[in-house]
């Protein structure tokens, strides 16, 4: 055998050598081209990184503070219309001081509207005794007010004062969607509003409760 066979007969392989100090030297297994190990495992550890990424996520969301109800901290509307249902005579603001009032912006061609009249005539018979007036607001105006009286006239319940020809204080207040719901505390100041009643109850209870 030449000293050049036995020269490489005796070396192992590049990247086989322990290093001195005993850590394993970079072999094949460590190359891009080696085949994956432990891929489960590694599966399971990103699980878990994600699932600590969500929940620090979700308690930042919770500890910040709620943005402010678009609705909150108006004054009560105008009261110039053209006209009033279920109204001897014309509401005025002295009709409304003192009490909690929830104004209703609707009309009879709005869909969303008609579907929500039940659920706020039951709103009304709950509350009207406690001091909370209910009071309507439509855009709706010359012949088209036949048809308003005909259909609260046709429903059960619905006994609030009702504006119509009301166009001037939906841009006024700046109503686009409807229905649109404002409550208003005995201070004639918005708390709360949206397009149904949902959490409306919470918010009335609160404000009984004020002397």
């Amino acid at each position: 055998m030449s000293s050049r066979e036995s020269s490489i007969e005796g070396r192992e392989p590049e990247g086989a050598q322990a290093a001195s100090d005993g850590s394993a030297a970079g072999t094949w297994r460590d190359s891009p081209m080696a085949p994956e190990t432990g891929g489960r495992g590694s599966f399971w550890a990103l699980v878990v990184v994600l699932g600590v990424a969500v929940a620090i996520l979700v308690t930042i969301q919770s500890r910040r503070p709620k943005p402010p109800n678009e609705f909150e901290g108006l004054p009560l509307p105008p009261l110039e219309v053209s006209g009033w249902i279920n109204r001897d005579k014309p509401l005025e603001a002295a009709d409304l001081r003192g009490k909690i009032v929830l104004v209703d912006y609707w009309a009879t061609w709005c869909g969303p509207c008609m579907r929500s009249m039940p659920e706020l005539v039951r709103f009304n018979k709950l509350h009207r005794d406690l001091g909370v007036q209910v009071v309507g607001f439509t855009s709706e105006d010359g012949p088209a007010v036949e048809h308003v009286k005909n259909y609260v006239e046709s429903k059960d319940g619905i006994d609030w004062p009702i504006a119509y020809g009301a166009g001037m204080v939906f841009r006024k207040m700046d109503i686009v969607g409807i229905p649109t719901y404002v409550l208003y505390d005995r201070s004639g100041t918005s708390v709360w509003g949206g397009h149904s009643l949902d959490g409306i109850e919470e918010v009335v209870a609160r404000e009984l409760a004020k002397q």
